[in-house]
């Protein structure tokens, strides 16, 4: 095993952490509105720090790793394919996220609300696509 594929690998079950934590606190969020306003800035500085920081390295070495023998076969174009839009998918979150932190520290509860449900909606598009790379990459 390359020194690259671990450390892809070693990124991947570190981003899939971060998600998962993020994922239950994300669950408390409504909770009483101080600390739904504490789950808006820790989510942020999560992200910042640690999430898309492993999603780019995730991105990086994935790429350094594909050859032509991985673009000629159709199971893997879609692991690639899946792998990519999960970490765009990330990227994408990351606006939401800054901008629920921000309404959260200005105390605009309704924005945080509206912010909270359009991460929602984008992780139900990211956290699938990740599983599906991971699972190609585990089963093939």
């Amino acid at each position: 095993m390359s020194t690259l594929l671990v450390i892809h690998i070693c990124a991947i079950s570190f981003w899939f952490g971060v998600v998962g934590a993020e994922t239950i606190i994300e669950r408390s969020r409504s909770e009483n509105i101080e600390h739904g306003y504490a789950v808006a800035r820790n989510h942020f500085f999560i992200d910042m720090f640690l999430e898309i920081p492993v999603a780019a390295i995730v991105l990086i070495s994935g790429l350094l790793m594909i050859n032509e023998v991985h673009l000629s076969s159709p199971l893997f174009l879609l692991k690639i394919s899946a792998g990519i839009f999960a970490v765009g998918i990330n990227a994408a979150c990351a606006i939401p996220v800054t901008r629920r932190k921000n309404a959260a520290n200005n105390g605009q509860l309704d924005d945080v609300i509206r912010h909270s449900r359009t991460i929602d909606k984008i992780s139900v598009l990211g956290i699938p696509a990740g599983i599906l790379a991971l699972s190609i990459g585990i089963f093939s």
